[in-house]
């Protein structure tokens, strides 16, 4: 076997959550890993989730027997993965082990069924946090500009909390389409890219809680698989609920609080994943780019891409 995980991981059944409060994408009740799910039923071996830092032994069976996970994309920056690491459980640092280190697939690896080598890709979507605000800022209220240029000469404290202020006040819509405007394309083409491709495996995305830049990145996904406009909302909008069910053990919102005290951005402001933030989204690529698939074009994914993505996972299964 493999050295970290062994082939003695308890392979527990997933509790589904039923068809009728989740009708459009399948989710499974893992003890560690929040908000773990299918991206779309028109997508097979794609899924979406939140760090896997916390997994447990029975979480990394899933991931690697049933859901049989063999390529993982983590959109988080480098302080968030430090983070979640100092405070990692044993499986879930193994589990990420493995992929990072590229281990091998098949009979008497960690991943028994197929062949090949795990993978993980850094791919951080949130990178260039200067462009972020200077997107930001451009998109203030001309008293607000007024007020930054102001503190911008003044006070560095001041302006930099101007600017935090202005994306709680903007809330998601304003995080995903500034995050969109300032985003390297490479960055964006990469993970379309890595996530399209399934033939060795299937694909997860994550990020902190697989709501905001995996629900991004996730939409753009649906919608190049032909999910309409309500089937998209209705996948984002299902976070909230997913990741609810684990919100009693979570200290998240005692760390928000703690970090608008001392100055940044007030997070709470921003949690949840209501409809509208996905649909005011939507309206605002279409807005700004004529089409989304126009902004997918911009970013390099095409009709090749595209064909790439419908193709894989429908016979990878074949391998196994």
């Amino acid at each position: 076997a493999a050295q970290g995980l062994t082939m003695q991981l308890p392979l527990l059944l997933t509790t589904l959550t039923t068809q009728a409060l989740l009708p459009s994408a399948a989710a499974c009740s893992l003890q560690g890993v929040r908000n773990f799910r299918s991206v779309s039923r028109s997508l097979p071996e794609l899924y979406r989730s939140g760090c896997l830092e916390q997994a447990t032994d029975a979480d990394a069976a899933h991931i690697l027997d049933s859901a049989r996970i063999r390529t993982i994309i983590d959109l988080r920056n480098d302080d968030e993965i430090r983070k979640a690491r100092d405070c990692a459980t044993e499986f879930g640092q193994k589990l990420l082990m493995e992929f990072q280190h590229n281990s091998p697939v098949g009979h008497g690896c960690v991943a028994s069924e197929g062949t090949g080598c795990l993978s993980w890709h850094h791919v951080p979507l949130w990178a260039n946090t200067d462009g972020f605000f200077d997107e930001v800022e451009r998109r203030m209220s001309a008293v607000r500009k007024a007020e930054a240029a102001v503190y911008k000469s003044m006070s560095g404290k001041k302006y930099n909390q101007l600017l935090y202020d202005e994306v709680a006040r903007g809330k998601q819509q304003l995080l995903y389409t500034a995050m969109l405007k300032s985003g390297a394309l490479d960055s964006w083409q990469k993970v379309l890219s890595l996530a399209a491709d399934r033939s060795g495996g299937a694909v997860l995305i994550n990020c902190a809680q697989g709501k905001d830049r995996t629900g991004l990145v996730s939409a753009l996904l649906q919608h190049a698989a032909g999910d309409s406009e309500d089937e998209i909302i209705e996948a984002y909008s299902m976070s909230e609920a997913l990741l609810a069910l684990s919100e009693d053990a979570d200290d998240s919102t005692a760390d928000d609080a703690q970090a608008a005290a001392q100055g940044g951005v007030d997070w709470s402001a921003l949690r949840g994943s209501p409809p509208s933030a996905m649909r005011e989204t939507l309206s605002w690529i279409r807005q700004e780019y004529g089409a989304i698939d126009y902004l997918l074009a911009s970013m390099g994914c095409e009709n090749e891409w595209r064909k790439t993505l419908l193709a894989s996972g429908l016979s990878s299964n074949m391998a196994f």
